[in-house]
């Protein structure tokens, strides 16, 4: 009877450890709030919340309090019984402010961080023989040129004209493929038209729509929705670098069905 008692005190004790360390793992680490708003903390008998030196009052299994009138930054700590540190939550409290709903179409026109490589094709040299340069050098679809001879290349121009000032001479690239960065040298061939080709076919743009949600006229601050704009042919996220609003128009809508996403299809 004895061993019965011992057995069942110890998996009480030991579900009571599950349960406040279940409701500590619960608890953020970091929490964004807006000036007087109310902070909701779950915690069980004996948890106490501190701010600033200050013990905030708690209820078993719910804790709602408004924990700073000012905006700025704060940190909570969370103890059991006032002696047993628990958890630190860093909390920053953001001024209110009116914003003014929008909702109008918001075109944006992205630039890579580099120039993405989205074909390959031979190039026909002065002596009518078709040529593949990027041959054996590792570059592939989706890959990223970033440098040219340790020059940083920003654009398809800036490529261009890198690789024709090189004369045909080996031209050591760098290029960022699965998050990696590679280097590798080709040489241009030489066309017809006395320019000096890689057979590689790049971009550094693409364009989206989203939608504007909201304006903060005091800060000329806004907020939108859009979602990751993957390129036509590689189809992969774009590595953006920068980028710029331009003038939207919404010419017609295709009614998407269920498991048949449409596809954008437009050229960047």
């Amino acid at each position: 009877m004895k061993k019965t008692i011992t057995k069942l005190l110890l998996v009480f004790f030991l579900i009571l450890i599950y349960a406040y360390t279940i409701a500590i793992e619960n608890i953020p680490n970091n929490l964004v709030i807006f000036e007087g708003e109310n902070i909701v903390l779950k915690t069980l008998f004996g948890m106490q919340v501190k701010l600033n030196d200050e013990t905030m009052e708690t209820v078993a299994n719910s804790n709602n309090n408004t924990i700073a009138p000012k905006s700025g930054k704060a940190k909570l700590e969370v103890n059991l019984w006032n002696h047993i540190s628990l958890k630190e939550v860093d909390v920053d409290i953001l001024p209110k402010s009116k914003v003014i709903p929008v909702g109008n179409i918001a075109g944006v026109k992205l630039y890579t961080s580099g120039v993405l490589v989205v074909g390959m094709s031979e190039i026909e040299g002065v002596d009518s023989k078709k040529y593949k340069p990027y041959e054996n050098s590792g570059i592939k679809e989706g890959d990223t040129i970033t440098q040219i001879n340790n020059i940083p290349i920003n654009s398809t121009e800036d490529l261009m004209a890198h690789v024709n000032q090189a004369k045909g001479k080996p031209v050591k690239i760098e290029y960022i493929q699965e998050e990696e960065t590679k280097e590798c040298s080709m040489e241009a061939v030489k066309t017809s038209n006395d320019e000096y080709k890689l057979g590689l076919w790049v971009r550094d743009s693409a364009a989206g729509v989203g939608t504007v949600t909201f304006y903060e006229p005091s800060t000329k601050t806004f907020g939108a929705l859009g979602h990751g704009i993957t390129d036509i042919d590689t189809e992969e996220l774009i590595n953006i670098a920068s980028g710029e609003f331009i003038t939207t128009r919404v010419l017609n809508i295709v009614k998407g069905e269920s498991g048949t996403p449409r596809k954008d299809t437009r050229n960047g």
